[in-house]
């Protein structure tokens, strides 16, 4: 890999992270192609960069959140870190295959049919705040989104507006549901896999990652500007997608 090839990553990963087409997904892609190292390192420092584009971006919310760890907010994002935990675990315990992009096809055709689903299903004349039920919902949904082409941000902003939440509001909440995500996924991955940078140098590594820091920043101001005309482009996007992996892989 190429100190080119290395920004190339860290673009696709910071865009496809908060954009609803599956990060994950495109980085497998990226590997199956030989255009990205297999190195588990590499891949999880890229996730990390694009944590702190959200704290960038949303800081003002993260200030709140550490000000004020009682509020509603925090506690609703820590409960909907569980069942997305409980979902990963059971995944990377009994469906291993899975995480490695066996059904990635399949992860972006349903990434699809979900969002088409928010678009057409969602309530346009009530919008409810996040609460218990509806928060299960998003970590329950960004559990099903370890599996790589299914979208972590498509899922839980098409989980809490099908609820009725506004989709500002699902948006940023997503956003955040992140940052405990990234950063046990960074810890846990990275302990399993002992850290290891085998197939990228330390300049290509850090290069990615300010890539991916840039361009994550971006999808996430993108996202909450864009958000309230809906997600349709993603649909075929992801559609199209899924279908020409078919053949790709």
């Amino acid at each position: 890999m190429n100190y080119l090839k290395a920004i190339l990553i860290g673009l696709v990963q910071g865009l496809t992270e908060f954009l609803p087409v599956s990060s994950s997904g495109h980085l497998i892609l990226l590997e199956k192609l030989g255009l990205a190292p297999t190195s588990v390192f590499f891949n999880l420092t890229l996730h990390l960069a694009t944590l702190f584009a959200v704290l960038l971006v949303l800081r003002k919310d993260v200030v709140c959140l550490l000000r004020h760890p009682l509020s509603s907010d925090l506690k609703y994002v820590l409960l909907a870190s569980v069942p997305t935990a409980a979902i990963a675990l059971a995944f990377s315990c009994f469906f291993p295959s899975l995480l490695l992009g066996s059904m990635l096809p399949f992860g972006f055709l349903v990434t699809s049919m979900v969002l088409l689903a928010g678009e057409l299903f969602s309530p346009r004349d009530r919008f409810l705040k996040i609460g218990i039920k509806n928060s299960l919902a998003a970590g329950f949904a960004q559990g099903i989104a370890v599996l790589p082409g299914v979208s972590r941000s498509g899922l839980t902003i098409s989980a809490l507006t099908l609820s009725g939440v506004e989709r500002e509001d699902a948006a940023r909440f997503s956003f955040l549901l992140s940052l405990p995500v990234i950063a046990g996924g960074f810890l846990l991955e990275g302990v399993k896999s002992g850290f290891s940078v085998s197939g990228a140098n330390g300049w290509e590594i850090a290069l990615a990652a300010g890539a991916a820091l840039l361009s994550g920043i971006f999808s996430v101001r993108f996202m909450l500007r864009k958000i309230k005309k809906g997600v349709k482009p993603f649909v075929y996007y992801t559609f199209v997608l899924g279908i020409a992996t078919f053949f790709i892989l």
